[in-house]
């Protein structure tokens, strides 16, 4: 009998170790494999040739007097705050708003 339990002992051990092993080797693999990717990417970075494009000088408007500049920024402070008007939801807030107050009505009540 002890020598079937040997045998197991043996074959149970020897195959673990196998298994071990395989399982290392894979992860080794793919570490390596990355490794190799990451350098790849690294090189190919620094050996390409990098391409410049020459685009356009933007045309840029400069004006003399001060107050002028003043009254453009203004005018651009009174676009921006007529389309924040326009554009605001005054019915999605009041949705969300009856929502909050009927969820905390509903709680209350269920709470009695």
């Amino acid at each position: 009998m002890s020598l079937v339990f040997g045998f197991l002992a043996g074959v149970t051990t020897s195959s673990t170790l196998i298994y071990l092993l395989a399982n290392e080797m894979q992860h080794n693999a793919i570490r390596a494999h990355t490794s190799i990717e990451h350098s790849r990417t690294a090189l190919d970075r620094i050996l390409t040739p990098h391409t410049y494009t020459i685009t356009k000088p933007v045309p840029v408007e400069t004006r003399n007097n001060v107050a002028e500049t003043m009254k453009d920024l203004w005018d651009e402070e009174v676009v921006k705050g007529a389309s924040f008007v326009l554009n605001a939801d005054a019915g999605k807030w009041s949705r969300e708003t009856a929502g909050r107050v009927w969820e905390k009505v509903s709680a209350a009540v269920s709470a009695k």
